[in-house]
Order: structure tokens, then C-alpha cells, then sequence
């Protein structure tokens, strides 16, 4: 049941972790008795509110079913709810949460403009909304990816299916100043990823998940192991195996509900 949900968390789970921890400093939401995760996904950021903020309430939705079970299955904290549902059609009432926050969502979302004047009903006067997106062009996780790949497979970019919006810097502030949160503040948030060896970047992409995966599965064996030669000599040269590092960059931003 929880194959999916198991190989996102080794492919980018275990990023949105360090990245939660540092958008929840950003949020600078610590006062906050009552939050809204949108789009939940398996649970990273609703981990980070529960160890920072010992009483506050969670409410986490996604649109994933399967998510959702599988956030259900790792945290059973009685301050913690998880629902299935729309970022664009929020199941709860007006100034409902103290605080709205969203983490690797809106660059995938068909109407952004629609989330966030979803966050900013939802969230009570004075409380803060935020948000958070992954680079368009500066985590080198998937850049690296894509271009070894693209070098064996010319076509192999069309395949990346990279958000176009909210990913970029200024993106994710217009879009607040555009729904009417105040003092609306924007963040480059900057952070390593840390692998132990190769296998360590190389096999989660073997499951299937997410583009990268879906590429990788469609390729017959002796393209995967071109692709897996062309991205260990680009990650490790000539070298033996060792662990390495790869850059991430964000964009946060945040703003009070009036």
C-alpha cells in the first residue's frame, strides 16, 4: 500500500525534513495554538511543528490517499489530524487556524492565486500564512539528474515536468501581495543534502517515483546502466566511492491574514 509513499520519502522525504525545519523558523509562527499543513504529503513538516511546538494542534490534508494513510501510519500524536482533500478547495471555515502553512506545494498547483486566497480564508486575522517551494533551477538533486540524462537521451528533459511557477524568485511574494496578506516577506533558504555513496542518490530513483523515477523504469536496462555510469562519474569522477553533498536552494515567504 505504501510503495509510493515509501519511495518518496527516500527520494525527497527525507530533504523536506531539513527544509521544514528551517520554513518553520521563516514562518516565525511559534505562538500559533492551531496550524493547517497544505498538502501534507507523508507527514515532514507536521514532524517539524510537533518538536518545536509542543501544544500546538495539526491539521494536515493532501490530495493523496495514499499520503494520507501513510502520514496516518508514522504519526498517531492526538494533536494531530490528517484529512483528504483539495489545497484549492480548503474542507474547513473561515479564520478557522492560526496559522497556514504549505511546504513543496503551490509550484504544482493549477491556480496558485486560488491556494493562497484559500490560506488567507482560512486563517484567523492577525495570523500568519506561508509558504515554500524548491528552486526551479538550483536543486541540484534533479538538475544533475535531468542533465546527464538529456546527454544520453535528448528527449529526456521533456520528460522532467518542472513547474514553471512559484518556484522562482519574486514568484511566491507576488502571489501573496496578489492575496492581500500584509507585510508579506520573501527568503532565499539555502541548504546541503548529504548522501553517504552513490546508491544512496542512485536507488531511490529506481522506485518509480516522481518523474525521475518514472524515467528510470522506462529505460531498458542497458539505458539505466548508461544513465547510472553517466551520473556516478559526474557526482564521483574516477574516484572510489565516497560520501558527497549536493546544493538546494528554496524560496519562502510569508504574511499576516488582515
Amino acid at each position: 500500500m505504501f510503495a509510493n509513499a515509501l519511495g518518496y520519502e527516500d527520494l525527497m522525504g527525507r530533504w523536506s525534513v531539513r527544509l521544514g525545519a528551517m520554513f518553520l523558523d521563516f514562518a516565525r509562527i511559534h505562538g500559533a495554538l492551531s496550524v493547517l499543513d497544505v498538502g501534507c504529503g507523508t507527514g515532514s513538516l507536521v514532524l517539524n511543528i510537533l518538536d518545536k511546538m509542543p501544544k500546538c494542534e495539526v491539521v494536515g490534508i493532501d490530495p493523496g490517499s495514499q499520503f494520507i494513510d501513510f502520514a496516518r501510519s508514522r504519526i498517531s500524536n492526538p494533536r494531530v489530524k490528517f484529512d483528504v482533500g483539495d489545497a484549492l478547495n480548503l474542507p474547513y471555515g473561515d479564520r478557522t487556524f492560526d496559522a497556514s502553512l504549505s511546504l513543496l506545494v503551490f509550484m504544482f498547483l493549477k491556480d496558485p492565486a486560488k491556494g493562497a486566497a484559500e490560506m488567507r480564508r482560512v486563517t484567523k486575522p492577525g495570523g500568519i500564512a506561508a509558504a515554500c517551494t524548491w528552486d526551479r533551477h538550483a536543486l541540484e538533486l534533479t538538475e544533475i539528474f535531468w542533465q546527464e540524462a538529456t546527454k544520453i537521451d535528448p528527449e529526456a528533459d521533456a520528460r522532467a515536468q518542472r513547474p514553471n511557477h512559484s518556484n522562482r524568485e519574486g514568484q511566491l511574494h507576488a502571489l501573496w501581495t496578489g492575496a492581500g496578506f500584509r507585510d508579506v516577506h520573501e527568503k532565499k533558504l539555502e541548504l546541503k543534502l548529504p548522501f553517504k555513496s552513490f546508491d544512496d542518490f542512485w536507488l531511490p530513483h529506481t522506485k518509480g517515483v516522481a518523474p525521475q523515477g518514472q524515467y528510470v523504469a522506462s529505460l531498458d536496462d542497458e539505458g539505466r546502466g548508461k544513465l547510472r555510469l553517466g551520473l556516478r562519474n559526474r557526482l564521483l569522477g574516477d574516484g572510489p566511492d565516497k560520501p558527497f553533498e549536493l546544493n538546494a536552494v528554496a524560496w519562502a515567504v510569508r504574511g499576516g491574514a488582515p
